[in-house]
């Protein structure tokens, strides 16, 4: 797998446009250690020496557990109305007043 273009040319060079996550705190370490990592093994060695770090930096980036998370708890939420469970009124949590902040 390589990152880079097929054919290289000042165009590309130009137009390139890397997306990174240095200016958001919460992920800017995380990438900053997984392109360390695979600076040091390379691409292909990467891939296996550096697996728990990429994997952190994708979770950190895409939130992909933490979605899955949030729907199983949203469809347990829709299961327990639909089943009786819960009362409308109880549905989903009060709304905290206008001025708690």
């Amino acid at each position: 797998m390589s990152l880079g273009p097929f054919f290289r040319s000042p165009f590309t060079d130009l137009t390139a446009s890397m997306v990174n996550f240095q200016q958001y705190d919460k992920c800017g370490e995380l990438e900053m250690a997984s392109i360390d990592c695979l600076e040091a093994y390379g691409t292909v060695k990467g891939s296996e020496k550096c697996a728990n770090i990429l994997a952190d930096f994708q979770e950190c980036a895409f939130m992909n557990l933490q979605m899955k998370r949030f729907q199983a708890m949203r469809l347990e939420r829709h299961r327990q109305g639909l089943m009786g469970e819960r009362k409308p009124s109880e549905y989903y949590a009060k709304a905290p007043r206008v001025d708690a902040y």
